[in-house]
């Protein structure tokens, strides 16, 4: 069972709209400014920097350098509702962008990028809830019917992929997995070649990465994707440093306004 509660940081207001549940080492671009906007001003003057995953479709740079995919353009659909023009991005690792924003190398981390978490909550500001999902393993056949839990992966003593920083890094050691059975990939492209190689009997992630990558990157002959039973349901949303409490809630005004009008599943 999914449990839906815990999906926001304490002291932090709750999304007030019905939320649209979507099945949906640090390597930096080049960028035009070198210290990111904290202000709704200096963000309107200058542009924002976005802290994106090597995760198409949901996250992705353009040759161009600019953010894409449907996080990022999410972002710039929620922030021009408030005056901002002007985006960056910067391509890293889940765990690197908390450390990017706290150190203002980026402005907020894309909408589909973080989950909400207590731990989390005590180094950034969140938005409101943007997406919601659960969590999902990707199989081999042989494993299908026989793993439902990360207790059982435990139990198993199966190498588990994960992506580093991630939530289900976390799962994965407070069900008492060792930590030599779990396996950092830096993408989930990466994580399905390890797979695909039988260097880990299964990968980890959010339901909607999950199947994403399972229909890009194999079949339903060779993997399927589950549910993880009995794990609480994740709540995405943009993350900001603390001491841009205005330009969040310049963001939390914009989201308000694409959900609105239709524009938030015109994207999608």
């Amino acid at each position: 069972m999914i449990d839906r509660s815990d999906v926001s940081c304490p002291l932090q207001t709750r999304a007030r709209w019905p939320l649209a549940a979507i099945t949906a080492g640090s390597i930096f671009t080049s960028h035009a400014y070198s210290v990111s906007a904290t202000t709704l001003d200096e963000a309107q003057s200058h542009g924002v920097i976005i802290a994106v995953a090597n995760e198409p479709p949901w996250m992705k740079l353009d040759p161009d350098g600019s953010p894409a995919g449907l996080g990022p353009e999410r972002d710039k659909a929620i922030l021009e509702e408030v005056g901002v023009t002007k985006f960056a991005g910067q391509m890293m690792e889940y765990g690197a962008m908390i450390p990017a924003i706290q150190s203002k190398r980026a402005t907020l981390s894309s909408s589909g990028a973080l989950f909400i978490q207590p731990e989390r909550c005590q180094a950034v500001i969140f938005s409101n809830p943007v997406s919601c999902g659960g969590e999902a393993f990707i199989l081999p056949g042989s494993l299908v019917g026989k793993v439902h839990s990360y207790k059982e992966v435990a139990e198993q003593s199966l190498k588990v992929g994960v992506c580093g920083g991630c939530t289900q890094q976390k799962l994965s050691i407070a069900a008492g997995v060792k930590a030599e059975n779990i396996v950092i990939f830096p993408d989930g492209t990466s994580g399905m070649k390890l797979l695909a190689d039988k260097r880990i009997d299964l990968l980890a992630h959010d339901t909607a990465t999950a199947v994403d990558l399972q229909k890009r990157l194999s079949n339903s002959s060779v993997t399927q994707v589950v549910h993880v039973a009995d794990t609480k349901l994740s709540c995405a949303a943009a993350a900001f440093s603390k001491d841009s409490v205005e330009l969040r809630n310049a963001y939390n005004e914009g989201l308000r306004k694409i959900i609105a009008s239709g524009k938030h599943l015109e994207i999608m």
